[in-house]
C-alpha cells in the first residue's frame, strides 16, 4: 500500500472510531484543524499521570513538548506509537518532551483509566513503553477540549520553549519525517544524521 493509500485508510479508520465512539465528530481530518493554530499560545489544562499524579500542561514551558492525544482502539495510534518509539532518541537529543495524552474518556477514569492507558501503551510499544524520553497520562476534559474539541484520536501539537503551537499534524507514522524537520527548526537541535529521510523513507505499515 502506497502512502496515499494509507492517508486514505487511516482518515476511515480514524472516522469509523470518532462515529462509534459517539463523539461529536463523525470525520476525521488528517490535521487537527479545530484546536489551537500554529503561532498562538498553547493553551493549558490538566492531566493524570500513570501513578495518579495530577499535572498541568502549563509546568511543562520552557522546554519544546510534543502533545499527542490517542485513544484505546484507536488503530493508526496503536501503529503510530511504535514508530515514535523509534525516534525517541532524536526527541531526546533535540531536548524535547513527548508527553502521551489519553483523550477524555477514552480510556475510563481514575486507576482504571490509568491502567487502560498503560496496558495500550505496553501493548503498543513494548519494552520502549518504560523510555523515559515519553510521559504517559490522561488528559482531563478541559485539555482535551481545548487541544482535540471534536475527540477525534492521533492528533499532535509541537510547542517550543516558549509554550507556542510550531507545528501541528496527526498519525505519526505516515507524518514523521516532517514531525522531524518541525523538531530541528523549533529547537535548533539538529536530529541525529538520517533521522529525518530514515523516517520519510520508512515503509508504510499496513493497519492490523
Amino acid at each position: 500500500m502506497g502512502p496515499v493509500g494509507l492517508v486514505i485508510v487511516l482518515a476511515v479508520v480514524l472516522g469509523f472510531w470518532a462515529a462509534n465512539r459517539g463523539g461529536p465528530a463523525q470525520t476525521a481530518a488528517l490535521s487537527p484543524a479545530a484546536g489551537p493554530g500554529t503561532g498562538v499560545a498553547a493553551p493549558s489544562g490538566a492531566y493524570t499521570l500513570l501513578d495518579g499524579t495530577q499535572a498541568n500542561l502549563s509546568a511543562l514551558r520552557g522546554e519544546p513538548t510534543m502533545v499527542w492525544f490517542v485513544a484505546d482502539g484507536c488503530a493508526s495510534c496503536a501503529v503510530s506509537i511504535p514508530a515514535v518509539a523509534q525516534h525517541l532518541g532524536a526527541f531526546t537529543g533535540a531536548g524535547t518532551r513527548v508527553l502521551v495524552l489519553g483523550i477524555y474518556g477514552a480510556f475510563g477514569q481514575g486507576s482504571e483509566g490509568t491502567a487502560a492507558l498503560a496496558s495500550f501503551g505496553k501493548a503498543a510499544a513494548g519494552s520502549s513503553f518504560a523510555n523515559p524520553a515519553w510521559t504517559w497520562g490522561l488528559a482531563s476534559q478541559r485539555l482535551t477540549t481545548a487541544y482535540d474539541p471534536a475527540g477525534v484520536p492521533d492528533a499532535y501539537y509541537l510547542l517550543d520553549a516558549k509554550g507556542r503551537v510550531a507545528y501541528q499534524n496527526s498519525v505519526p507514522v505516515s507524518t514523521m519525517g516532517a514531525l522531524l524537520a518541525h523538531l530541528d527548526s523549533v529547537t535548533g537541535r539538529p536530529v541525529p544524521s538520517g533521522a529525518t529521510q530514515q523516517a520519510a523513507d520508512a515503509p508504510m505499515p499496513l493497519l492490523p
